[in-house]
């Protein structure tokens, strides 16, 4: 190591010294909080946390700096831009996180109202209300959310039937590093992905609104499930209208995408213009005659009406996206299909299809995540609570006579939130993938 290397090296050790003592010393001498408005106020901290956050971030990139000196002089300044620049959008990660982090504290409170007096003990963050009290964590919002649920002895096996697919599921990354063959381990992945879409789609389907209902304790009579009590079934409502509307959209967008792509005729460009022009308008612009339809077909206050509404809306950005799929794909796979003896809709059924399982798993998961936390719609078309989807039902939290359940509306919009994350991080790379094969050509 040179003179100069080892200068460099001290240097970064003295600016790491210089930076962390000055963060210190800031937040050290900060006054006393005093409380103002039922507010736990720092005079002046909002000077101190930018001045904190400034040396930082110069205390990071100078550090960066120092170090391409020691090793890449030429790329210094591009080290140090890039690490400020990181500083920077951890700290905008943290913030957007934040609410998420916050309502899983209010979920896990046993408080079930925001208007409660401030905690005098504990650190500033808890004693501010930033961060809920440690001391009332509880998990009774969950316990009273799910406590009238009475689940039944075959769909207990459905559960357990889903979890057992999904350990075997994950087992089966490990199987090739035990000796087997990658064809063996994508054999019995398959297995149990379909096994856990069986289970899945079998419990959904299996549930009925007579299966939430409360038990008074004097004579064991049912009485009707509060509005916690009914999260369980909202959110399998959500699953039910969401999955049958991404059959649909794979349904409607394939046959229309392959025709708007393949097929020549009259009016074709026509009709793509106008799937554009639709998309310009804002879904709420077309309530009042998506309602008018729903009443003159009494289907209103039916999955079937709120399906065939979002199931319309799909059509024309889904087949968009297919038609820019299948233009990247060369005619002469159904050519070469045609020239064996095989008709139109035959080369499409089998050779088409099988190719394009990833886009259509794309365009299901697309439609099923953007109608799962839907809400204007839904409130519209369904008026029965038995029928209520997950946004519905959580507003029904905020409308009490009384007071909003806080707790009790977190804990559900926690519960309600699982399954669209598991569904999300399952399938992120067939998400982020076919966005760009479907938009380009060639």
């Amino acid at each position: 190591m040179t003179r100069g290397t080892r200068l460099h090296y001290l240097s970064m050790a003295g600016l790491v010294v210089v930076v962390v003592g000055g963060i210190a010393l800031l937040f050290a001498t900060a006054p006393e909080a005093i409380t103002r408005d039922r507010m736990l106020v720092v005079p002046g901290a909002w000077q101190r946390f930018l001045a904190a956050f400034a040396l930082a971030v110069a205390g990071v990139a100078g550090t960066a700096y120092l170090y391409g000196l020691a090793t890449r002089p030429l790329r210094a300044p591009r080290y140090a831009v890039t690490a400020g620049t990181h500083v920077f959008i951890w700290l905008v990660i943290g913030a957007v996180f934040y609410p998420v982090v916050y309502l899983l504290s209010v979920s896990l409170n046993r408080n079930d109202t925001l208007a409660g007096s401030l905690p005098s003990t504990g650190n500033l963050l808890v004693r501010a209300g930033v961060m809920p009290n440690p001391a009332d964590f509880s998990t009774s919002q969950f316990a009273k959310i799910v406590s009238q649920t009475h689940v039944l002895g075959y769909q207990w096996l459905l559960v357990g039937s889903m979890l057992l697919a999904v350990v075997v599921l994950v087992a089966s990354f490990a199987l090739p590093r035990l000796g087997a063959t990658n064809a063996r381990a994508d054999r019995l992945r398959g297995y149990a992905g379909w096994a856990v879409f069986v289970s899945a789609a079998v419990l959904v389907l299996s549930i009925q609104p007579g299966q939430f209902y409360g038990v008074r304790e004097s004579d064991g009579a049912r009485l009707p499930a509060s509005i916690g009590g009914m999260v369980p079934l909202y959110i399998r409502n959500t699953l039910l209208v969401s999955g049958v509307t991404g059959v649909m959209a794979v349904l409607l967008s394939t046959t229309a995408g392959y025709a708007f792509s393949r097929l020549r005729f009259q009016g074709r460009y026509s009709t793509l213009l106008a799937f554009v022009f639709v998309q310009m308008f804002p879904t709420f612009m077309a309530l009042v005659a998506i309602f008018y339809l729903m009443s003159r077909l009494d289907l209103l206050n039916t999955f079937t009406g709120l399906i065939l509404a979002y199931s319309g809306g799909a059509i024309a950005f889904s087949s968009w996206i297919f038609k820019g799929y299948l233009d990247s794909l060369s005619p002469s796979l159904e050519e070469a299909a045609m020239v064996d003896g095989a008709t139109r809709w035959g080369s499409f059924w089998r050779v088409i299809l099988p190719i394009s399982v990833p886009m259509l798993l794309f365009i299901f998961l697309q439609q099923f995540i953007g109608t799962y936390s839907e809400f204007i719609l839904a409130n519209t078309i369904l008026v029965g609570q038995d029928l209520w989807t997950v946004g519905v039902g959580l507003r029904n939290f905020s409308t009490n006579q009384f007071a909003t359940q806080w707790g009790a509306m977190a804990a559900a919009a926690v519960l309600g939130s699982v399954p669209i994350l598991v569904i999300f991080y399952s399938f992120q790379n067939a998400l982020t993938g076919q966005f760009t094969a479907g938009s380009v050509k060639g």
